[in-house]
């Protein structure tokens, strides 16, 4: 059985995912770099972009499954190429994905200590009702934490 023959319009087939794939990387190492230097807010400017890339991504997957998979769209350049570009992503998306962690879970800690300095803090205060008997808060406070970075 002899290989698929591929024209140079089946090898253009994979461009625009190649393409997608290193704007994504490009996006999501800017949100690293943005995280590293402590700018989270910042992030924000991108989210536009990084959605439309995200959609334009799912649609590129979506045709080159319609077409057969890897093997049908594209030459063995093509498709080392998107190999190469999805590892670099996939490395991207990791790092990425380790720092949001490794962010949420200083700021749950740091929301946790000051939350435990405020309940120490009430425990201790001494107040006294109109009866002249010490009063004693026993409601629990409770403090909320926005999930987005």
């Amino acid at each position: 059985m002899t290989p698929p023959q591929h024209s140079s319009q089946d090898q253009n087939l994979l461009l625009p995912l190649i393409e997608i794939m290193r704007a994504l990387t490009r996006v999501i190492s800017a949100e690293i770099t943005l995280l590293q230097e402590r700018r989270p807010q910042e992030i924000k400017s991108y989210l536009p972009e990084k959605n439309k890339l995200m959609a334009a991504y799912q649609k590129e997957l979506a045709d080159l499954s319609a077409r057969g998979g890897l093997q049908a769209s594209g030459s063995g350049d093509a498709i080392r190429t998107l190999k190469q570009e999805t590892r670099l992503f996939h490395g991207v998306l990791e790092q990425h994905a380790r720092m949001t962690k490794a962010l949420k879970t200083v700021s749950e800690r740091m929301l946790k200590a000051v939350s435990d300095e405020v309940m120490k803090s009430r425990s201790n205060a001494s107040t006294y009702g109109a009866n002249g008997a010490k009063y004693v808060n026993k409601s629990a406070t409770s403090i909320s934490l926005n999930q987005n970075i």
